[in-house]
């Protein structure tokens, strides 16, 4: 398990990196459906990789309900620009997911996912945000999700 986990993280962090400087981390949660779980995780979310509008967030998330599911995401944001304190947006990525049922068994899944969203309006503190997210392959089949990017 830890070769299969490997690769997506060094991914991740190779694409996150560089754009450190500019970025914001956030709070998420809420819930994913079959298995049905209440999600709780942080994620982070990039400096525009271009022309303001894209963003890649990677993020790692902890479900308990009908498994115990530990979660590596890593999401590209395409944000609409929009004149107004909405702003939607759309994307999609791929997910490595490790679950663990009641009976003792284990497994990890690699999939995908394509999601949309919702980014409120600014604050001094951040930016609140309301996602659906689908999942494609043997992951979660949704996760509607509430958060937060800190400043």
């Amino acid at each position: 398990m830890r070769r299969k986990l490997a690769f997506p993280v060094l991914l991740l962090l190779g694409f996150a990196l560089p754009a450190y400087a500019d970025s914001t981390i956030g709070f998420r949660a809420g819930m994913a459906i079959d298995p049905d779980e209440f999600v709780i995780g942080i994620h982070f979310r990039t400096d525009p990789i271009s022309e303001k509008s894209l963003f890649i967030v990677p993020s790692f998330e902890a479900g308990f309900g009908d498994a115990t599911m530990i979660a590596i995401n890593g999401d590209i944001h395409w944000v609409f620009d929009i004149e107004s304190k909405l702003d939607p947006y759309i994307g999609g990525g791929v997910t490595v997911n490790w679950f663990d049922t009641d009976n003792g068994n284990s497994d990890t899944e690699v999939g995908g996912s394509v999601l949309g969203g919702l980014m409120l309006g600014q604050t001094d503190l951040g930016r609140m945000f309301l996602e659906l997210k689908l999942g494609l392959g043997d992951v979660p089949d949704a996760k509607i999700l509430v958060g937060w990017n800190l400043h």
